[in-house]
């Protein structure tokens, strides 16, 4: 297991596969039962951060769009190995990004963000165009309330 720069403390978490396992814990860890899963399997170890949520509002109230929160597990063998990564939530599953997929990502926002712009922009053509057809409409059929009338 690398050596982590971003470590002060070290925790000791029971594992009913290797016994009590002594690791690093980096100073974002929340060090939480879940996610250090006491009595669970070594490589299930995780260290999590606390989430970053990301909201808008709107009239409804404030919803969260996304998720993330650092993540790192020693002891996997899967993608994105050994090493910290970003988890993002996004439609109800948590996706690991490393800082150049994190960058993808970010990049694509933009470009929806930029789309919803257009809409906006577009919306704003429509409601004009529907309140000037609606005002010529009232206007034909009251000749007498019209300006100057």
């Amino acid at each position: 297991m690398p050596d982590h720069d971003n470590s002060s403390r070290k925790v000791t978490i029971p594992t009913c596969d290797h016994g009590p396992i002594t690791v690093w814990e980096p100073d974002w860890c929340t060090g939480s039962d879940k996610e250090h899963q006491p009595g669970g399997y070594r490589v299930d170890i995780t260290h999590a951060s606390p989430d970053y949520e990301f909201t808008v509002s709107t009239s409804r109230g404030t919803p969260v769009v996304l998720r993330a929160c650092f993540e790192q597990r020693p002891f996997t063998e899967r993608p994105p190995d050994h090493v910290p990564f970003v988890n993002v939530e996004m439609d109800g599953d948590w996706h690991p990004h490393g800082s150049d997929d994190l960058r993808r990502l970010s990049d694509t926002l933009t470009a929806h963000a930029d789309r919803l712009r257009d809409l906006a922009d577009r919306l704003a053509s429509l409601t004009n165009a529907f309140d000037a057809a609606q005002s010529g409409t009232a206007a034909a059929a009251n000749p007498g309330k019209g300006p100057g009338g």
